[in-house]
Formats: C-alpha cells, sequence, structure tokens
C-alpha cells in the first residue's frame, strides 16, 4: 500500500476490523499493510447510554499490527486534534467489519 507512504513519521488513527480505535506514529508498514506504530494508545470512547462508563485511554508503546485486520489508517490533524476532549467526548459504538456466516 504505497499511500501509507506519505504517513511514515507521522501520527495517524487506525480503525481496525473488529472495530478498535487506535492512534500513533507510524513508523513502518510492508506490502501487507501490517503497520508499526510508536507512541501507540488505544482509545475506547463510550456512548452516552453507557452512563457512568468513563472513556479509557490504553498507552501500548511500540505496536505491531496485522494489516489484515486493519480498516482505514489516517493521518491526525494537530489543530482539529488539540480542540477533542477525548474525556467527555462519546459516540456510538462502531460495528465490526468482519464477515460472519449466519
Amino acid at each position: 500500500m504505497s499511500e501509507l507512504s506519505s504517513f511514515l513519521e507521522k501520527r495517524v488513527h487506525v480503525i481496525t476490523s473488529d472495530a478498535r480505535f487506535f492512534e500513533g506514529k507510524l513508523e513502518g508498514y510492508d506490502k501487507s499493510t501490517n503497520i508499526i506504530l510508536s507512541n501507540c494508545i488505544e482509545r475506547i470512547i463510550y456512548s452516552k447510554d453507557d452512563e457512568g462508563e468513563e472513556n479509557e485511554e490504553i498507552s501500548l508503546g511500540v505496536y505491531i499490527m496485522r494489516g489484515n485486520e486493519i480498516v482505514c489508517v489516517g493521518e491526525i490533524d494537530d489543530e482539529l486534534y488539540k480542540s477533542i476532549n477525548w474525556e467527555t467526548l462519546k459516540g456510538h459504538a462502531l460495528k465490526t467489519t468482519k464477515n460472519s456466516l449466519k
């Protein structure tokens, strides 16, 4: 995925197929879209319906993610990022993108 080359050494958000939300500095990637993030954190953002639940920020350090689990990678806009209050932000849960047989 040569599109990732423009994100190297930049802070990015990553959404995975199981609806998890990560951010960190993109250190590297390969042809299978496996990526390496440094200073990685996982953000868990609860909805308004989850009364009493506080958003979480889990520090992961250097983190390797498998390409087949990655749905979206996007560069972080630092100016916009600074304006977000991550502690009070609420949102709807993302649905999984994994295929399932019924």
